[in-house]
């Protein structure tokens, strides 16, 4: 047997080995999803060894028959693969093209016209693209979501994501990643092939009086389950999508914080809890740090149930994190970086996950944030997909670097010590908790970003 293809063939064994090995373990409460971290692909192999370049024809091009659409406006098809060469003609966006051939330099080889042609290869992707298809969307069918609610709280959560996955079996998972101080459960959601090659990773309700943020994911999860067969995005299906880019969403990172800022001493199940909670009151209120009620103080809260606030407890640069002296309703990074059960639990998935892309929702402001000092190559990166977003959302691209508000950060840690690109995405624009008059102006803007993120990540 040729050495090449018996090594592809030891490789792949390998992949379906280890995935199995995968899906027969449970962790941390977690329920199985095997997903191979390692693609096994022509040119993976070829790195590894020069003998695959005998598979290459006299033109070095990679023998391949598959069929490749076109991306953009329109592509250039010329006789020759160099963009001096004959023009021979254009061909439009979702047009179909027969490709048979992959090269090193940047080109494609198409059969056409009974001869061959070349076209860029950045230009033409495998997902299917149908250039005239639309759908009508209608929110009236999207009935389990509730976005006319005052205040989406984490009971309201725990029963959608319940009647989404009765609806929905086939293409949503629900995982626990971790569990709270208060002793709630931190969701994830994934929706999306196991064996897309790429994840992004969605993450909100990092801070309690932030909990609109939480309605507009579960929201989302619920438009793009329901549309997942008869949904569209710039020509590509959405089914299409999710086949290349899995999803995952954890919309309430703080359950806890959330249950104080809308129900105040109620919400919580720990007497303990309760207690602090009255003690930073009085402290605060006997420091001159507020001039309010009880209720009122616990209504703007923004940390878990320790005081800690998420935001600023991260292991990015925490020495440097300007911080509140004690627990509070804001501002203290904790005792050590990554100390908090939701720091740890968002931590863990990620590690896990590795996905290629993080975005954090916070509110307020209509802007999208993606300079946290990382290095040039995540910094292009994060630049980028924000560009596109911004676009689509018609949200203000921030292009000034952080600093201190980077320290301790999800987006900080993400971007610098993970080295995966993360955007920080403000949603609304009057001060948290926004009033429930904004959904709708958040829901235009929100409602096709994921696919957007999609679209962008597979044309890379």
């Amino acid at each position: 047997m040729n050495k090449t293809v018996h090594r592809l063939i030891s490789l792949m064994l390998m992949c379906v080995l280890l995935t199995g090995c995968t899906s027969s373990k449970k962790k941390d409460k977690r329920e199985d999803f095997a997903y191979c971290e390692h693609i096994v692909t022509l040119e993976s192999v070829s790195a590894e060894d020069p003998s695959v370049s005998e598979l290459r024809d006299e033109e070095g091009f990679l023998h391949v028959n598959d069929i490749v659409y076109v991306n953009t406006d329109t592509i250039n098809i010329r006789e020759a693969a160099n963009a001096e060469s004959e023009l021979v003609d254009v061909a439009e966006f979702g047009t179909q093209l027969n490709r048979t051939g992959i090269g090193q330099d940047g080109w494609d080889r198409i059969s056409y016209e009974d001869g061959s042609c070349y076209v860029s290869h950045e230009l033409v992707t495998v997902v299917p693209i149908s250039a005239n298809q639309n759908f009508e969307y209608s929110a009236a069918v999207l009935t389990v979501v509730d976005s006319k609610h005052k205040q989406y709280s984490y009971d309201d959560m725990v029963l959608d994501l319940k009647e989404l996955r009765e609806t929905y079996p086939d293409k949503m998972k629900l995982n626990i990643i971790g569990t709270s101080v208060d002793n709630r459960n931190i969701f994830e959601v994934v929706i999306g092939s196991e064996k897309a090659k790429k994840d992004i990773y969605l993450v909100s309700g990092l801070c309690g009086a932030e909990y609109m943020s939480s309605l507009v994911l579960m929201k989302q999860i619920e438009y793009y389950l329901h549309y997942y067969e008869a949904g569209y995005y710039e020509g590509y299906a959405f089914s299409d999508l999710f086949d290349n880019v899995r999803v995952h969403i954890v919309p309430m990172l703080n359950p806890d914080s959330v249950e104080i800022s809308q129900h105040y001493l109620a919400g919580m199940h720990s007497e303990k809890i309760v207690m602090h909670l009255k003690e930073w009151f009085d402290r605060d209120q006997m420091n001159g740090g507020i001039n309010s009620n009880l209720d009122n103080y616990l209504m703007f809260f923004f940390a878990n149930a320790q005081g800690v606030d998420l935001r600023k407890n991260f292991p990015y640069q925490w020495d440097a994190t300007g911080s509140a002296l004690q627990p509070g309703a804001n501002g203290y990074r904790g005792n050590s970086a990554g100390s908090e059960a939701e720091t740890k639990a968002i931590m863990h998935a990620l590690s896990e996950v590795k996905p290629d892309l993080l975005v954090v929702y916070h509110t307020t402001g209509s802007r999208i944030y993606f300079n946290y000092g990382q290095s040039d190559d995540i910094l292009a990166k994060t630049r980028s997909y924000g560009s596109y977003l911004s676009r689509m959302m018609t949200y203000e691209l921030n292009d000034k670097k952080l600093t201190e508000d980077a320290c301790g950060s999800l987006a900080g840690y993400s971007n610098n010590i993970l080295q995966i690109p993360s955007l920080t995405v403000h949603l609304g624009n009057g001060s948290a908790p926004l009033s429930p008059n904004e959904f709708n102006a958040i829901w235009n803007a929100c409602r096709d970003s994921w696919a957007a993120l999609q679209v962008n990540m597979i044309e890379w």
